[in-house]
């Protein structure tokens, strides 16, 4: 790790289990069953394939490049959401670069996120706080293990990192908060984001038929491929259904 971290510490804050960071080493009855993060910007790894062989396993995929589009897409929604929609409310970044992170596998990939050392990022002097996210997030952590996935399985650049924007975008909107805010910083993140994530996809607002709440979704304009495993469905966001439909699928299910 570098030196440009607080010695102040982060409160991760539990909003459901999108969000739900453990904080220090795991304990030695299951030492073994959490992978070191920063490993898996190795496309030759075993830490990838574990991730990978518990993707294809749980959903099945019959080829390792559909397997890792939906990986990034649920890695990118679980792993590093927390320290998104803290930035977002807070205009804070928890240190969630790969180096400081634990990942467990599990059903679709993960089971659970830890972190070593609970703490927040600090900017460089004259540094905004969404270059420090991507710094931290995107360049520290996602693009990397996007970057491995392409290597180890030829699956599309583009399409794994239309995998990393939606998991962003859903770190905001799967969460009730104030919807004027989380459209703002979600456009914020994605304006001058690396990997050119601003062109795949774009976030929306539907009130619920039910409770009448207005919430941001998110609408893929690349895809993962899910619905060519063993469940043989498509994703809410899915680019491959009409946009309108998508609105009052999901406007339906609040």
């Amino acid at each position: 790790m570098t030196g440009d971290l607080t010695p102040g510490e982060w409160t991760p804050v539990e909003r459901g289990p999108r969000w739900r960071v453990a904080v220090g080493v795991p304990p030695a009855a299951e030492a073994d069953q959490w992978l070191a993060a920063d490993r898996l910007a190795d496309p030759d790894g075993p830490g990838l394939g574990v991730l990978l062989a518990a993707e294809r396993d749980s959903s099945g995929h019959r080829t390792e490049h559909a397997a890792a589009l939906t990986l990034m897409a649920v890695y990118a929604g679980w792993v590093t959401a927390a320290a998104v929609l803290h930035w977002a409310l807070t205009d804070e970044v928890p240190d969630l670069r790969a180096g400081n992170v634990l990942v467990r596998p599990g059903t679709h990939g993960i089971a659970g996120v830890r972190v070593r050392r609970a703490r927040l990022a600090v900017a460089e002097r004259g540094e905004p706080s969404v270059a420090l996210l991507h710094r931290v997030v995107l360049e520290g952590h996602l693009l990397p293990v996007a970057e491995a996935l392409h290597r180890r399985t030829r699956a599309g650049r583009r399409q794994l990192r239309g995998g990393v924007a939606h998991g962003c975008a859903t770190a905001l909107c799967a969460v009730d908060g104030p919807v004027d805010l989380l459209e703002e910083r979600w456009r914020l993140l994605v304006r001058d984001a690396p990997g050119g994530l601003a062109a795949l996809g774009e976030t929306a607002r539907v009130r619920g038929v039910r409770d009448g709440r207005e919430r941001l979704v998110y609408l893929r304009r690349t895809c993962c491929l899910f619905h060519t495993s063993t469940e043989a469905v498509r994703c809410a966001s899915c680019c491959l259904t009409d946009r309108a439909e998508r609105l009052r699928a999901y406007a339906a299910a609040r």
